[in-house]
């Protein structure tokens, strides 16, 4: 019980604070002599620091000195490996982010090379970040495919020869030496987008990450949908039986029909301008060549189709869209809600808004921060009296 009172004061200092003891006490129901009791260790721990006496009419007349969550006491590292960028963000435990970097990475490579590589590029990031490793409460990752994460490994992803049931936890940790949460890139953006950008206080959302494959991520009732360990793979919705094969093996998907590798080729057949990657097609229809916004338009249009799906099995309040792609704005946008509309229920399309992202390149390394403070300052780690030492329980290899 003491634990648990712990974590709770805690977290009423973090989500309310400033605040005196005797506001503390008010807000968690504690008693003023638990509250102080408790404090102490708080303090010991630097989880909390004391600052300035307030009014006396703010406290019942009395003067009082308010206790700050020392945001200060730890840091998480944020990275978003994708399959061919790196991004790693160094955030404090209010989620402030300190540093961030991001350079190309070749995921392609597979693991055996790239693992090495990792954990060289986090320990200079760090290094540069005049950061000590001790200071670290954990590292939050996200990564492009479907995640076992019972085993802790990544399962047949499909853009990723080489990386078929790795165990990217053990690997990473035993580097390191630091507690390490994976989880699929499109989950980690879902998570970054509800808790700092504009899913925020939204309950019921989707997000769908439109680059060289496509991947989603759902909020449920204020909580990340993972059904049975996968769910969210919207990119390998079947759209056309007969279309194209995609890298999954099956044909028509989503990601085959509108990934940014199947909009360069389309637009690339006709297009009067060299095309080489989505940001030249995106660049060509902005500037009005005709056969790059018709491929961006085509490539909304199998979008919308999968979003109606979504709408009418889960209706969720907003769908945000993310990635690559989708920094054609209204060229990909228009045609998507035009064909969404026409394919959802009239109900449920007036219900919900689609629209893009906020936080761009920071959406995943955000939710890796996220899930990382989750688990420092969720209720399963009342059991011990520091969210550091929390983290490192609950991530200790079984």
């Amino acid at each position: 019980m003491r634990e648990f009172n712990l974590l709770l004061v805690l977290n009423c200092i973090r989500e309310h604070g400033p605040l005196p003891r005797v506001a503390i006490a008010r807000h968690t129901g504690l008693s003023r002599p638990t509250v102080s009791s408790l404090m102490e260790i708080l303090l010991r721990e630097r989880l909390v620091r004391e600052g300035e006496l307030m009014n006396s009419s703010a406290v019942g007349g009395r003067r009082a000195v308010e206790v700050h969550f020392n945001a200060s006491a730890g840091y998480v590292l944020g990275v978003d490996v994708g399959r061919t960028h790196l991004t790693m963000m160094l955030a404090n435990l209010a989620a402030e982010i300190q540093a961030r970097h991001s350079e190309p990475f070749d995921s392609s490579q597979g693991a055996e090379a790239c693992l090495p590589l990792l954990s060289t590029r986090l320990r200079a990031f760090i290094e540069a970040a005049d950061t000590r490793w001790d200071q670290i409460v954990g590292i939050g990752m996200g990564v492009p495919g479907p995640i076992d994460t019972s085993r802790r490994q990544l399962v047949s992803p499909p853009r990723l020869p080489g990386w078929d049931r790795i165990n990217l936890y053990a690997a990473m940790h035993r580097e390191l030496q630091v507690p390490v949460f994976l989880d699929n890139d499109a989950n980690m953006g879902t998570l970054g987008e509800s808790r700092y950008g504009a899913g925020r206080g939204v309950e019921n959302m989707a997000y769908i990450k439109l680059g060289t494959g496509i991947g989603g991520g759902m909020i449920m009732n204020g909580v990340i949908y993972r059904g049975s360990g996968s769910a969210g793979e919207i990119g390998h919705v079947t759209i056309d039986a007969d279309g194209p094969e995609c890298a999954c093996g099956n044909r028509g998907c989503l990601e085959a029909l509108a990934g940014a590798g199947a909009i360069v080729e389309d637009a690339s057949r006709e297009a009067s301008q060299a095309i080489c990657d989505i940001a030249d097609v995106i660049r060509a229809a902005q500037e009005g060549d005709p056969h790059c916004r018709a491929a961006l338009e085509r490539a909304g249009e199998y979008v919308g189709v999968a979003v109606a799906d979504v709408i009418n099995l889960c209706n969720p309040t907003l769908i945000l869209l993310d990635g690559g792609v989708s920094r054609a704005g209204e060229l990909l946008l228009g045609p998507l809600r035009r064909t969404a509309a026409a394919r959802s229920l009239p109900i449920a399309w007036a219900s919900t808004t689609i629209q893009l992202a906020q936080l761009g390149d920071n959406a995943i390394a955000l939710g890796a921060v996220s899930t990382v403070l989750d688990a420092a300052f969720g209720a399963s780690s009342a059991t011990l009296t520091s969210p550091m030492r929390a983290v490192a329980a609950r991530a200790a290899v079984p």
